[in-house]
């Protein structure tokens, strides 16, 4: 919204004094009139009443040179030198609709995903991992082949002081036992578990003997004989 811009010197100076209260309170609430309909400065003759001015307010306006006349109505005095004009207002305005725009933008992008720096330093929004896992897409890796999400993806080769690239060189006990537990994970999660040893299927009627049970057939053939 803007503004109708009053001089804080305007209570002593000239023109002011010359115009007189009645005029001056005409002349105030004509530039808030004006600034709201974005006339630049153009006060229609038929506006003065409206204003709660008279005939007498706009000419003393005139002779103090706060005003001049111009198409059937008045003109602020160097309007723009002091006063936004129309065309920097409409300006203004849409430029702050297109800073609601993109702030409504970024925010919706952050709430799809988690905003993060590439490596040019430019911001790249991620998708948000979804709830359930797709069975149908194979599981993303780290650079060191470990699964996305598991333990031994969270662990580090380093402690946390050297975090992320090293101790530089330097020999870091840390270090090594954040190594060693990473190794350690690294060949439990990779190691072929021992298949457990399976049992034949048992006879429903002789549990504990395996199909086909002996013993079934036996009571079969003494039944037909």
């Amino acid at each position: 919204m803007p503004w109708f811009k009053v001089d804080d010197a305007l209570a002593f100076s000239m023109k002011a004094i010359n115009a007189g209260n009645p005029a001056l309170g005409l002349w105030v609430r004509a530039g808030s009139w004006s600034m709201q309909q974005l006339t630049d400065g153009f006060v229609p003759g038929s506006m003065v009443p409206a204003l709660g001015g008279t005939e007498a307010d706009a000419e003393a306006l005139v002779t103090a040179r706060l005003w001049h006349p111009h198409d059937g109505g008045f003109r602020f005095h160097d309007w723009s030198d002091y006063q936004p004009t129309k065309e920097q207002v409409l300006a203004e305005r849409a430029a702050a609709t297109e800073r609601k725009r993109v702030s409504r933008e970024k925010s919706r992008q952050r709430s799809q995903g988690e905003s993060r720096r590439d490596a040019r330093g430019i911001d790249a929004v991620i998708p948000a991992s979804p709830t359930r896992p797709d069975p149908t897409r194979p599981p993303s890796t780290t650079p060191d082949g470990a699964v996305e999400g598991s333990r031994e993806a969270a662990l580090s080769p380093f402690c946390p002081k050297h975090q992320p690239n090293g101790p530089d060189g330097k020999s870091c006990r840390a270090c090594g036992d954040a190594r060693m537990a990473l190794e350690v994970s690294r060949a439990a999660t990779r190691a072929k578990p021992t298949p457990l040893p399976t049992r034949d299927p048992e006879c429903e009627t002789h549990p504990g003997y395996p199909l086909p049970c002996d013993r079934c057939a036996r009571e079969a053939a003494e039944v037909a004989s």
